[in-house]
């Protein structure tokens, strides 16, 4: 008996697209094959029907085995205003599942924890151990004033650097750009301040944020957020090395987040994908076969939520957390269904977290290190993302690097051509937001949130998030 399941197709001739065809036109009985059947995606990308070939190359990099107890960090973000409400989530948190925490600190507490000093941290984190839950931080403003917050807690503490990891989220050049400001000059001394001190007190630390997120959640397209980590993989990468860093330690010195959303097998690819791009970077770097793999948080897509009908994000959420497991992402955040609105409720805290277990423990995702490997469909798909990412990450190259090319505004307009795209995908009724333009509720039940957000938005203009429902929902009203 073999263990290898090819041996099974034996004595059957390989299939070709000119073998395949025929027989699909026949089952469409007269209908048109490509109307019918081909689809791109807002990248130019064939999504087939079909694919015959496996791409050279387009197999996972470096998909380390997975912890059958915790496949995955199961990080949940706090972004409560008070130190004292931000500790009652965070204990619930921990005692419900979570595994790690990520602080969103908003130097006026208005769409985050307001802990400008080691006293409303230390606060914040009352009874949670260091170096059992990794802290991550996303700053709003104010990053590196928050990192050496952050920094003096440990050594307040006295923790073991050795066994402390978690992230600084450091990422100046994103920031500057979604907030529609120039980059300070003084950011990236003290960028590579960080990183030294970082680095020699907690070598496990991850300092860095390749924070592509903000392209997905701004409109953008999968291969403009996969060359918007490259570019910013690239840039942290060398601000580290300036550091002090060697080439190991500067590649395993960032984290990359981009989105998961409720197209599976496209979120699946991306993700396969940012792992070929990000080794081939590091490797160029000079970093060693252990130290070229990615470490990859995908978190839920916010720009898929409805804030109309908030009970139909569990649905998108689930598709999306499994997009996420199934990509073989190192950590993820599921946004509670509330997040369109307001801050979430301990009951909104709960779901988010449970859907991490569910995905664990009752479909088994973390028993099988890569779900997606084999498939001609998400190979194929990762390899034609990776090339057209690639290309796209040497033009921002050419322009002098991600700041350049955020600062003279050429990126955001590419993004906006694809949030452009995407909107009328929607309005032309090809693309459907479930609840909002198809199977809407006339009489939505309401959802409970801890205080509404401000009327403004978040603190961005030149990356500013998108919810594609909101102007449909607009219109319902």
């Amino acid at each position: 008996m073999t263990d290898d399941i090819r041996a099974l197709a034996g004595g059957f001739p390989a299939l070709s697209p000119q073998d395949w065809r025929p027989l699909a036109e026949k089952a469409l009985r007269g209908a048109d094959f490509e109307e019918a059947l081909s689809r791109t995606t807002v990248d130019g990308i064939d999504r087939g029907p079909v694919f015959f070939n496996r791409p050279e190359g387009a197999h996972a990099v470096d998909a380390a085995p997975r912890d059958l107890h915790l496949p995955w960090g199961m990080r949940q973000t706090l972004v409560e205003a008070t130190p004292d409400a931000a500790n009652a989530a965070a204990l619930a948190d921990l005692m419900g599942g979570v595994s790690e925490l990520e602080l969103r600190l908003d130097p006026e507490g208005r769409f985050g924890l307001k802990a400008n000093d080691v006293d409303l941290m230390d606060a914040a984190l009352k009874g949670v151990d260091l170096t059992l839950a990794p802290i991550h931080l996303d700053s709003l403003g104010g990053q590196g004033h928050h990192a050496h917050v952050f920094l003096t807690l440990m050594a307040r503490r006295r923790v073991d650097g050795e066994q402390i990891e978690g992230g600084l989220g450091i990422s100046p050049v994103e920031r500057a750009a979604r907030q529609g400001v120039m980059l300070d000059d003084q950011c990236v001394p003290k960028a590579i301040e960080i990183a030294e001190l970082a680095h020699a007190a907690f070598p496990n630390l991850k300092i860095f944020r390749a924070d592509a997120a903000l392209a997905f959640e701004a409109g953008g397209s999968e291969v403009q957020e996969l060359a918007m980590m490259a570019a910013s993989a690239a840039t942290y990468i060398r601000l580290a090395l300036k550091a002090g860093l060697d080439a190991d330690a500067a590649a395993r010195s960032v984290e990359a987040r981009l989105v998961a959303d409720t197209d599976i097998h496209l979120t699946i690819a991306k993700l396969r994908a940012a792992r070929r791009i990000f080794a081939r970077i590091a490797e160029s770097f000079g970093a060693s076969d252990n130290a070229r793999r990615l470490s990859l948080h995908a978190t839920t897509a916010r720009r898929m939520l409805s804030a109309r009908d908030p009970w139909t994000n569990l649905i998108r959420n689930a598709c999306a957390g499994f997009a996420a497991a199934a990509g073989g992402a190192d950590a993820i955040t599921v946004r509670p269904l509330t997040e369109a609105i307001g801050r979430p409720t301990p009951f909104a805290r709960r779901v988010a977290r449970n859907l991490h277990i569910l995905l664990a423990e009752e479909s088994h995702l973390g028993k099988v290190t890569d779900p997606a490997a084999g498939s001609y469909l998400h190979q194929s798909l990762a390899d034609a993302l990776a090339q057209k990412a690639w290309v796209l990450f040497q033009e921002i190259e050419a322009k002098g690097g991600l700041a350049s090319a955020l600062s003279s505004e050429w990126f955001q307009s590419e993004i906006a051509k694809s949030r452009r795209a995407h909107l009328n995908r929607y309005e032309a009724g090809t693309d459907q937001i479930l609840g909002v333009t198809q199977y809407a509720d006339p009489d939505p039940r309401a959802v409970e949130t801890d205080g509404l957000w401000p009327d403004d938005d978040l603190p961005a203009r030149a990356l500013a998030p998108i919810r594609f429902a909101a102007q449909f929902e607009e219109a319902a009203q």
